[in-house]
C-alpha cells in the first residue's frame, strides 16, 4: 500500500487562508474530487469532543469544518455534519454544543443539517476485531457512502495524541462509549486495539487533521493552545497519525494507536515508509511540545499496571475549589465510580479504572491529576 500524508502551511483561521490551504494539501491527490462522487451523501465528521468555545482548541475550529464542507459541496456531493461528544447527549445540549463551538452557524452558512448521532444506532461487525467483534454506531454513519474526518491535534491522556484513529471513537453514540471504555479498562494497548478494531469497521476515505492551532499539555480539553499552523490530510489515518506524533516531537511509537497499527501492518514503522508531500516534516518538529502528564502509562508494561496500579498510575482528584456540582464527571465514568450523594463529587478508586474521562469532559477543569509517590520519586 501506498502511504501519502500532505502537510500543507496554515497561519490562522481566516477563511480565505484555510480553504487555499486545503486545496494546497489535497492537490497532489487529485484534489477533494478523488474522495468524493457526485451525488454521494458524505458524513463530515469534526471531533467536537466537549462545549467549548473554538479559541480554546479543545474542538475542531469552525473554519476548517467550513472549507470543508466548501470543498464536498463543490462536488455536486449532499454533506451532513456530526459528531458524538463524550458523556450523556440529548438534543438540547448537543444543539447547544453546536452553537457554542461555532459549528451551528457554519452549518446555517453553507446549508447543511446537522446529525445527531445519539438517535439511531445500527451494530457492524468487525471481522478483523482483537478486542470487539461488534460496534454499535451512529446510523448516519453506517448509512453516509463517504466519511471525511476532520481530527484535532491535541495530546491526551490515554494514548498520549489524538488523532484521526482516536477521532472514529466518535462513530459510537455519547454514553455508549462508556461500556467500551470499561471493557478495555486502564490499559492504553488495549484501548488503542478497540479504536482500531472500531476504525477498521468504518475508515473514513479521506482525513484532514486542524493542526492549524492544537493543544499540548493535559489535553484533549485541558491543554494550552499551541500554534503549528499545519492542515495536515491523508486517505489513511495511521499515516496521518505517525506524522503528527513526529510533528509534535513525539516518538511515533510511543503512541499506542501508532504502535498498534503497525503491528496489525496497517500503519508505518518508520517515517521513510511515508510518501510527504509539501511541507517536510524535518523542518518542523516542535521539541518543547509538552506531553500530557499521564503519557507514562502507555510505556508501563501491562502486568505491572495491573500488579502496582496504586504506586505508579495517576489518579484523579474532584478541586472542590473549582467544582460546579454539574454532574459532567459522574455521568462521564464508565464504572460508575463517582458519587454525587455527598454534595461534592467523590470518587471510589477501588473502582476507578484511570481511563480520565471525568478529567476530559469536565468543563470546569476540577479533576486534577495526582501522581503517586513511586511516580514522584522515579520522575
Amino acid at each position: 500500500m501506498k502511504r501519502r500524508v500532505s502537510i500543507a502551511h496554515c497561519p490562522d483561521y481566516e477563511p480565505a487562508r484555510v480553504m487555499e490551504a486545503l486545496c494546497a494539501g489535497l492537490a497532489p491527490f487529485g484534489g477533494i474530487a478523488a474522495f468524493i462522487r457526485r451525488g454521494s451523501r458524505v458524513l463530515v465528521k469534526p471531533n467536537l469532543l466537549a462545549s467549548r468555545p473554538p479559541e480554546m482548541a479543545v474542538t475542531t475550529h469552525p473554519a476548517v469544518v467550513r472549507a470543508v464542507i466548501g470543498a464536498v459541496q463543490s462536488t455536486g456531493a449532499e454533506v451532513l455534519v456530526g459528531d458524538s461528544p463524550g458523556g450523556r447527549n440529548t438534543p438540547g445540549r448537543y444543539a447547544a454544543l453546536l452553537r457554542t463551538t461555532g459549528i451551528q452557524a457554519v452549518l446555517d452558512e453553507c446549508g447543511c443539517e446537522p446529525v445527531y448521532f445519539d438517535g439511531e444506532s445500527v451494530e457492524l461487525p468487525a471481522h478483523d476485531g482483537r478486542v470487539y467483534r461488534r460496534f454499535r454506531i451512529a446510523r448516519a454513519v453506517a448509512e453516509a457512502d463517504a466519511v471525511v474526518s476532520l481530527p484535532k491535534c491535541k495530546t491526551h491522556q490515554l494514548t498520549l495524541c489524538t488523532g484521526a484513529v482516536k477521532n472514529c471513537y466518535g462513530f459510537i453514540p455519547g454514553i455508549a462509549k462508556a461500556e467500551y471504555h470499561l471493557h478495555a479498562g486502564m490499559e492504553p494497548a488495549r484501548f488503542a486495539s478497540l479504536l482500531l478494531d472500531l476504525y477498521q469497521v468504518r475508515p473514513p476515505v479521506l482525513s484532514v487533521m486542524d493542526a492549524i492551532i492544537g493543544m499540548e499539555g493535559n489535553g484533549p480539553s485541558n491543554g494550552r493552545p499551541r500554534t503549528l499552523g499545519l492542515l495536515i490530510a491523508s486517505p489513511h489515518a495511521p499515516d496521518l497519525d505517525f506524522v503528527q506524533s513526529v510533528l509534535m516531537g513525539f516518538d511515533p511509537l510511543a503512541v499506542p494507536t501508532v504502535r498498534e497499527a503497525k503491528n496489525r501492518g496497517i500503519g508505518p514503522g518508520t517515517i521513510g515508509e511515508i510518501e510527504l508531500l509539501g511541507v517536510s516534516p524535518a523542518s518542523l518538529p516542535v521539541s518543547d511540545f509538552e506531553p500530557p502528564s499521564a503519557h507514562i502509562a502507555s510505556r508501563v508494561p501491562v502486568p505491572l499496571i495491573r500488579s502496582a496500579r496504586r504506586f505508579l498510575s495517576l489518579r484523579p482528584r474532584i478541586s472542590v475549589e473549582r467544582c460546579q456540582g454539574c454532574g459532567a464527571c459522574a455521568e462521564s465514568c464508565p464504572p460508575g465510580a463517582i458519587d454525587l450523594s455527598v454534595g461534592v463529587p467523590r470518587i471510589r478508586y477501588q473502582d476507578c479504572i484511570r481511563c480520565f474521562c471525568c478529567q476530559e469532559l469536565c468543563p470546569a477543569d476540577a479533576i486534577v491529576l495526582e501522581r503517586p509517590l513511586l511516580r514522584r520519586l522515579i520522575g
